[in-house]
């Protein structure tokens, strides 16, 4: 009797793990041969059937952050490239400032004239600071003639204030204005000379200008000459002058100055001047110019050449 009721008891065991095992053979076909965990189901967590279904090999989503970048752009106010190197080493000048703020520039020139029964050589410097991009003030040393013991006044220096009016827009010129006074520092010099200028400068046509210059001067002692008597004590001069761009490191110039002479009694002048300028580097220029008395007299230079250096820092 015992025995039968173990055998029962097999047959029932037995019977229930079967049961068990085809039930779980039937969860994992359902949820694509993959066994559910104890206490969850499939269709409590859907995301986990559509990964399932995923390939193996697949690259898992990325999500891309988009950024906008801001980028500020200062704006600095610089100076303009209206002068081109015609300065008053020329006979006429430009309107346009020499210097711009805080620029300071250096010159050395000099020169020689040959006429009136003698030959001349000259030195000179100049020392430029720009105030304002319009306004520059300079301290020249003005030229002492070598190799003639006999002539004074070397060691005379002047004053030069350039202010520049308008700038050349449109229709409209560029218009500066300058002031010099002579000052009597040198080897028995006397007197203060003062000139006045106004200038105006015009772009006729591409790589051309017109400058145009005229000043009137009051003349008061001498540079040390034994003439001081004689000099005429109101003087004035003017005339046209065109540059030429041929690059932007040469430009030609072609002068025309109408002058009074020096001294009482002699005829005016009349002086064509023919110059050009050559960048050597950013801040160093080069200018020559020779320059002819139209009227050949014999107690007037007939034809004088002058060279200039200058360094801008």
């Amino acid at each position: 009797m015992m025995k039968r009721n173990i055998v029962q008891f097999g047959c029932a065991f037995t019977a229930t793990v079967a049961l068990a095992a085809v039930s779980a053979s039937a969860q994992q076909t359902s949820s694509g041969g993959k066994p559910v965990i104890a206490g969850e189901s499939a269709g409590d967590h859907p995301m986990r059937l559509a990964m399932a279904s995923q390939d193996k090999n697949a690259k898992p989503a990325t999500t891309t952050k988009s950024e906008k970048t801001t980028v500020r752009t200062e704006t600095k106010t610089v100076a303009t490239e209206d002068y081109k190197e015609v300065s008053d080493f020329f006979n006429i000048r430009e309107a346009n400032s020499n210097v711009v703020q805080g620029e300071w520039e250096l010159e050395f020139e000099g020169g020689w004239a040959t006429g009136a029964g003698r030959d001349d050589g000259w030195l000179g410097a100049s020392l430029k600071y720009g105030i304002t991009n319009d306004l520059h003030i300079a301290l020249e040393l003005l030229p002492a003639e070598i190799g003639n013991g006999g002539e004074h006044g070397a060691g005379d220096t002047s004053i030069i204030l350039f202010q520049q009016l308008t700038h050349e827009k449109d229709h409209w010129a560029a218009l500066g204005t300058w002031a010099e006074m002579r000052i009597p520092s040198g080897d028995q010099s006397s007197g203060v000379d003062g000139a006045w200028h106004m200038t105006l400068t015009k772009t006729l046509a591409p790589c051309w200008r017109m400058n145009w210059d005229g000043y009137v001067m009051t003349a008061n002692g001498d540079r040390g000459s034994d003439h001081g008597e004689d000099r005429r004590p109101f003087q004035y001069g003017l005339g046209p002058g065109f540059d030429y761009s041929f690059s932007d490191d040469t430009i030609g110039i072609l002068n025309y100055l109408h002058r009074t002479s020096d001294d009482r009694g002699e005829s005016n002048q009349n002086i064509v001047e023919v110059g050009v300028a050559h960048r050597l580097t950013p801040n160093q220029w080069v200018k020559a110019a020779v320059d002819f008395d139209v009227d050949w007299r014999d107690n007037q230079d007939h034809v004088g050449a002058k060279l200039l250096w200058s360094y801008s820092f």
